[in-house]
């Protein structure tokens, strides 16, 4: 199927009156249209705000200096990491922007395995949304921390910056949508939707909301990627392995 079938498919699709939030978000990137906000398009803005995040983090950093003062073992710093860890700024978690509260935290634990999480945290998805949860106070265009601890500022600290995410989307996400159909428009379907669908993002735009793209496409070893501009920035992220494809 070309990358017009597909996106007739889609809005085949999305003309029925059932809760397919991922494959609506899949028809506007496919179409280049904007009508949707749903799990894919917030997912993709996490992905661009944790970029942002880093960017800004980098551009603050004096990488010169900091290779020197490694070389030197001075001021503490024994390696590059040593650095960059000193850099951080962990009182940004003591009070959080609403807006960024509900972009990146806790809705963004899901954009992680369960096997990254507790390898890190001891901790999986929904015990870590819980200490997050219980953490946090809601005050007024805000939450703030009210117990501050190394558990609940790397957790934090990951759910902001960390790059290593699972699949954009993945096949089971798609056949569960796909059961809220009725059984006559599944029928019709291609036996191998998912690789199709990634496959047909090829050169596909998702705005965010700081009016900068994100460019998709599938890239020579057949990984679905995108290349991002956190602040005017290129960065490429591979958003599916090609052997996730497939499967």
């Amino acid at each position: 199927m070309t990358k017009h079938d597909i996106s007739l498919l889609l809005d085949r699709l999305c003309g029925f009156p059932f809760p397919i939030p991922l494959l609506r978000d899949l028809s506007d990137f496919v179409s280049g249209k904007e009508r949707w906000n749903g799990p894919l398009k917030r997912r993709m803005e996490r992905r661009h705000m944790r970029l942002c995040r880093l960017q800004e983090e980098l551009s603050r950093m004096d990488l010169k200096k900091a290779r020197l003062g490694a070389a030197l073992g001075v001021n503490g710093y024994k390696t590059l990491e040593d650095f960059t860890f000193q850099q951080i700024d962990f009182s940004r978690y003591r009070n959080i922007a609403e807006k960024d509260f509900g972009k990146l935290f806790p809705e963004g634990l899901a954009d992680f395995g369960e096997g990254f999480l507790k390898k890190n945290f001891g901790f999986g998805r929904e015990e870590l949304r819980a200490v997050i949860e219980g953490s946090y106070q809601k005050t007024e265009g805000g939450y703030r921390l009210l117990r501050e601890n190394s558990l609940i500022l790397s957790a934090m600290r990951t759910l902001e910056t960390s790059l290593e995410a699972v699949p954009l989307f993945t096949a089971e996400e798609v056949a569960e949508e796909l059961q809220s159909l009725p059984g006559s428009a599944r029928e019709k379907l291609p036996r191998q939707l998912y690789p199709l669908l990634a496959l047909s993002l090829d050169n596909a735009l998702v705005a965010h909301s700081d009016g900068m793209a994100t460019k998709l496409f599938i890239s020579p070893a057949g990984d679905l990627s995108g290349t991002f501009q956190p602040r005017g920035k290129p960065w490429t992220l591979v958003l599916i392995p090609a052997d996730v494809l497939s499967r």
